[in-house]
């Protein structure tokens, strides 16, 4: 399969309600399109679009890289022979890319990865996921945020017993301790057994609440505790027998490249991998090798991506060998009002449902999203 065209987007996703991500609100999630078409018919997508307010790296910025992907993509011929996750462009090309962006390198191998998949790449292999009736089903983790109003706390129980989620996030250090402690006791009573719970400070909190919470939380099935301290106090996380999870600190501790988990702080059991964080698909391939091996858990998460972004994590991390009982970040199109493609992934029983057609060559582009074309 040659690629015979590549095209570029601009894109805006309306949130359902402004963001505010770092000290910015945001009304839109903005980002680039790329589509790369093939003979028969056949079109891989993929999103480049750091967050702003979370990413170094600007939308501006990944524009610069445009020009070298066009030239790139030129020709370049996609098999369907073995798929190399770990190499730079999947294996289906030896170019240079150290100039892209993180970003750029993450919509481009996502595309690849649509046309491989179309070529018949993947049939064969055991870690994907059947989708005879054409869907693919990864699970993912709901969201609990302490409610400072009682009927707020009794509405999200009950939503996420509606939902079937059995892994559930909760974000902590944002007020009381005592309140939330009680909360968080009430969920856990409320959801009965078999739920697992992953607690996220946002470093938020200091070693000695840390403590505090631990004391009074570590009867419940606490599966690890995302960024519970300031950078400066991380190590000290250590102390206490909770499994640490990393996700900010990473950009920091892990080479883009070649990133190793292993490496790190022995406390740390679980890392959590955003687009951009890494250079593209390969690497968090090269990533998620590591951790396994060392018996470290690996979390893909979204930074508000659009559905198509999803899709290709939730691929991925089959293709990558996570195992897939595995629960992923997954669950943020609620927060998008609009998507760029449709049909839109969807969720039910506590799993992401990625219509197999989506990355399959058979999706449509949603025009009222799409904004000036740059390639």
């Amino acid at each position: 399969m040659r690629i015979i065209g590549t095209e570029v987007y601009r894109f805006s996703l309306p949130f359902a309600r402004p963001v505010t991500v770092g000290r910015k609100v945001l009304p839109d999630r903005d980002g680039l399109l790329i589509a790369l078409r093939a003979g028969n018919n056949h079109c891989g997508y993929g999103e480049i679009a750091p967050l702003a307010g979370f990413d170094t790296v600007t939308l501006e910025r990944c524009l610069q890289d445009i020009p070298s992907v066009g030239k790139t993509m030129k020709s370049l011929c996609v098999t369907c022979g073995p798929l190399l996750l770990t190499e730079p462009l999947l294996g289906m090309a030896d170019a240079p890319v150290s100039s892209w962006t993180e970003h750029t390198l993450f919509g481009v191998e996502s595309a690849l990865l649509g046309l491989y998949l179309q070529a018949g790449g993947g049939k064969s292999r055991n870690n994907l996921p059947p989708f005879a009736d054409g869907t693919w089903r990864i699970p993912v983790n709901a969201l609990f945020i302490p409610e400072p109003a009682e009927e707020g706390l009794e509405r999200q129980i009950r939503d996420l017993k509606n939902s079937g989620a059995t892994t559930i996030k909760i974000k902590i250090g944002r007020l009381p301790e005592n309140g939330e402690i009680r909360q968080i006791r009430i969920l856990a009573e409320e959801m009965g057994t078999g739920v697992s719970l992953r607690l996220d400070g946002n470093r938020n909190l200091t070693a000695a609440a840390y403590r505090r919470y631990f004391e009074a939380l570590c009867d419940l099935p606490v599966e690890y505790v995302e960024e519970p301290l300031a950078e400066a106090e991380l190590e000290k996380a250590g102390d206490l027998p909770w499994p640490l999870a990393l996700d900010e600190s990473l950009a920091g501790l892990l080479d883009p490249e070649e990133p190793r988990p292993s490496e790190l702080d022995p406390a740390v059991r679980a890392v959590i991998l955003k687009p951009g964080l890494l250079r593209g698909l390969h690497a968090m391939a090269r990533a998620v090798e590591d951790a396994e091996r060392s018996g470290i858990r690996t979390i893909l998460s979204s930074a508000f991506n659009s559905g198509l972004t999803l899709s290709v994590l939730g691929v991925f991390s089959r293709l990558a060998g996570i195992p897939p009982e595995t629960a992923h970040g997954l669950d943020t199109l609620r927060y998008l009002a609009a998507d760029i493609l449709t049909p839109s992934p969807g969720l039910s029983g506590g799993k992401l449902e990625i219509p197999a057609g989506l990355l399959l060559g058979r999706a449509l582009l949603n025009p009222s999203c799409l904004g000036e074309k740059v390639l």
